[in-house]
């Protein structure tokens, strides 16, 4: 990027290794604001900057952020301004990439940790290594940290160079892609990971141990049957107990302001919202316009939607959906195995957020969600580490399939889960509508790039170290899916996750106990053993209900006991009970009008999860990190449940968008009040493109990156 003439013509634009040392001169402190370099060298108007820094005094975001998340500014021409004002030479890494060797030698911790990547050797000096960053202020604050940070030799010097956004993340993009695969599959430590379930000993093991049960059927029948009747018995009525408890709890009252005010003037954090899709076309324009409507500035907002590298049309539906800039792309690299925990992993390393969320491509959140989990955050001690919100079904009345979904997780997230968690049981978490801190995240080592349900073990692991995971009073809209096929796919493969989960946490029972104590100990096997047991054991409920009258009447059918089979069907009978009765419970508690003859329709449906089950049990021997797609985006939605107040009821909270406009408008309305009803052209393009206004040609151009962080405005 050739740098410009006139006041600023100190800045220097690096074009390779020779042009380096005129470059270097002492460092000395800024002695020109921001905005008055970029309206100097073009990159901003004045109103642009002067809203920008009305902003900022709301919010505390930096100055520059403020720019190119509301698409006043380029993050190349904040790059120019950044090391203007810093007085560090700039760098253009699209144009010229780092040295290969010096990014061999680095490690992704301390890329990601500082935002920076090792650029050049100075060719005068090779001890002096440029580090280029978007944020050069806090490399010059602490060279010496950064040299520790890089594991730079002893006498190394690091010198500083400036670039934009989209560069820093290109120039990780350039790492190579086995790297890039290999760090995202193998975040979590091995001990407390699944990838060695996919061994070929492991399979084996788990194929004899599942064929175990059979085998003893066909050696001793009565003594096997006996024994398997005897144990379906203590795990549902284990199960059962769960919802027994909830039953009987008091729901938690809630907060009377769950929110600050739209648009308050608290600091809120930057929050990082990672966004899986794969072969999703259909679903990406609704969520673009979904995430438009959070109600959260702008500035303090950074999406990420993690594509696959091999799927073309999902990325040309985001971009045929005109995101905003605070959106970006990630590809993942090619990499075994094609999880979503996989993507996650990898975009992790682009977040800029103290603060991590998770959506999928389905997901329509209340626009004050955000906000919620923020304050939440805040009110909470350390120790809480995550945040999940409830998930609602909006599209309830596209069938009997549906209807059922729906129920169920309105007596999930509404009974369930919060008796689990009150328990002191470890929370699977669902995989979306969470939210976490990110220190701790990355602390854990991330998601399992190897389990198919890298929510529930995620919500394990978090219990073992020690934090807390909490349900916040915010709903989340989300899609069911309507085909038993797909339901059966996307049933099967949390099945099979909550199979790996335990087996992967059960390699050393003893410190399990240590870990979760005898409360969070006997809360994981019952949910996570109870759950398949449930289903699995079925076809056992089935075989009292038909063998029953044949040894009431003497035959002598399996051997089996009649006083067994008789409590095992009354004990069924009573189940089916405890479930419609708590099914009513989450209804009433999820805001539906409950009856006994809404509920009766899950009992037809509680037997598909048992073929389900079973063909989660042969996955887990054939191919135990498949993960079996399901396809979101068949259309517009219909509402099942009453809308929450920050969803369009009365006193809903407006977006950041809108609260934006109406402030610019004003302002406007000002300036051509005082200027006699004249403004020009520039001026009122810069008001509209602020306030969200304008056509996206009208817009600067941008990449779409976050911005560099800097001190002072």
């Amino acid at each position: 990027m050739a740098p410009r003439s006139g006041p600023s013509a100190r800045r220097v634009a690096l074009r390779g290794a020779a042009a380096l040392a005129p470059s270097i001169r002492p460092r000395r402190p800024p002695t020109e604001r921001l905005g008055a370099l970029l309206v100097r060298d073009g990159g901003a108007s004045e109103l642009s900057v002067a809203v920008a820094l009305r902003r900022q005094r709301r919010f505390g975001a930096p100055l520059g952020e403020i720019l190119v998340a509301h698409g006043l500014t380029s993050p190349e021409a904040l790059a120019r301004a950044v090391a203007a004002q810093q007085d560090v030479p700039l760098v253009d890494l699209a144009r010229d990439p780092p040295d290969p060797e010096l990014m061999a030698e680095a490690s992704v911790e301390a890329m990601v940790a500082w935002r920076a990547v090792p650029w050049r050797r100075d060719p005068s000096d090779p001890r002096r290594i440029f580090l280029a960053a978007p944020d050069p202020a806090r490399l010059l604050r602490d060279p010496e940290a950064a040299r520790r940070a890089f594991d730079l030799p002893r006498d190394a010097q690091v010198a500083v160079a400036a670039c934009s956004a989209p560069g820093f993340d290109a120039a990780l993009l350039s790492l190579p892609a086995a790297r890039r695969a290999d760090r995202a599959a193998r975040r979590t430590p091995a001990p407390l990971s699944a990838r060695g379930l996919s061994g070929g000993g492991a399979r084996l093991g788990v194929l004899l141990a599942l064929l175990a049960a059979p085998a003893a059927v066909v050696a001793a029948p009565g003594l096997a049957l006996a024994a398997l009747f005897l144990a379906a018995l203590t795990l549902n009525a284990a199960n059962m107990s769960v919802r027994i408890a909830a039953l009987l709890m008091r729901p938690e009252r809630r907060a009377r302001r769950q929110t600050p005010p739209a648009g308050g003037t608290a600091l809120l954090p930057c929050v990082t919202l990672l966004i899986p899709l794969y072969k999703e076309p259909k679903a990406a324009p609704g969520l673009i316009d979904a995430l438009r409507r959070l109600d959260y500035p702008a500035e303090r907002l950074d999406v990420i939607l993690a594509v696959e590298a091999d799927d073309p049309e999902t990325c040309e539906a985001i971009a045929a959906a005109d995101p905003p800039p605070w959106l970006r792309v990630i590809p993942a690299p090619p990499g075994a195995p094609r999880t979503k925990p996989r993507a996650l992993n990898h975009a992790l390393d682009f977040a800029r957020g103290t603060i991590v969320g998770v959506y999928d491509a389905e997901d329509r959140p209340e626009p004050q969600q955000l906000r919620k989990a923020v304050e939440a955050f805040a009110r909470a001690p350390p120790r809480v580490a995550c945040l999940q919100a409830r998930l609602r079904i909006t599209n309830g009345r596209r069938g009997w399939l549906a209807r059922c979904f729906a129920m169920e997780y309105a007596t999930w997230f509404h009974l369930v889960l919060p008796a689990l968690a009150r328990l002191g049981a470890p929370i699977p978490l669902a995989g979306t509508s969470l939210f976490l801190r990110r220190r701790v995240l990355e602390r854990l080592g991330a998601w399992d790039a190897w389990n198919v349900t890298e929510d529930a073990d995620l919500g394990v692991r978090l219990a073992r170290a020690g934090y807390e995971t909490r349900m916040f009073d915010s709903d989340t809209g989300e899609e069911a899916v309507t085909r038993l096929q797909a339901w059966l796919r996307q049933r099967s493969r949390w099945q099979k996750g909550y199979f790996q989960t335990w087996l992967t946490h059960m390699r050393d029972p003893i410190r399990l106990w240590g870990d979760l104590g005898w409360r969070g100990f006997l809360g994981m096997q019952i949910h996570f053993v109870g759950a398949g047991a449930a289903f699995l054991s079925q076809p056992l409920f089935w075989t009292a209900l038909l063998a029953w009258p044949l040894v009431s009447s003497g035959a002598p059918l399996l051997n089996a006991p009649g006083w067994l089979l008789l409590t095992l069907l009354g004990f069924m009978h009573a189940g089916q009970g405890i479930l419609v009765a708590s099914v009513m419970a989450g209804l009433r508690r999820a805001g539906w009008r409950a009856s006994v003859w809404k509920a009766l329709p899950l009992l037809g449906y509680w037997p598909l999860a048992t073929l389900a089950a079973f063909k989660a049990l042969v996955e887990s021997v054939a191919a135990p990190a498949f993960w079996d797609k399901t396809g979101h985006g068949a259309g517009p939605a219909v509402d099942e449940a009453p809308p929450s107040r920050a969803e369009g009821g009365r006193g809903a909270a407006r977006p950041a968008r809108s609260v934006a406009a109406r402030e610019l408008a004003l302002r406007l309305a000002k300036l051509r009040a005082r200027q006699g009803g004249a403004l020009g052209p520039a001026a009122e393009r810069a008001v509209a493109g602020e306030a969200g206004l304008t056509s996206p040609s009208r817009r600067p151009p941008s990449s779409g990156a976050d911005a560099p962080r800097r001190s002072g405005s």
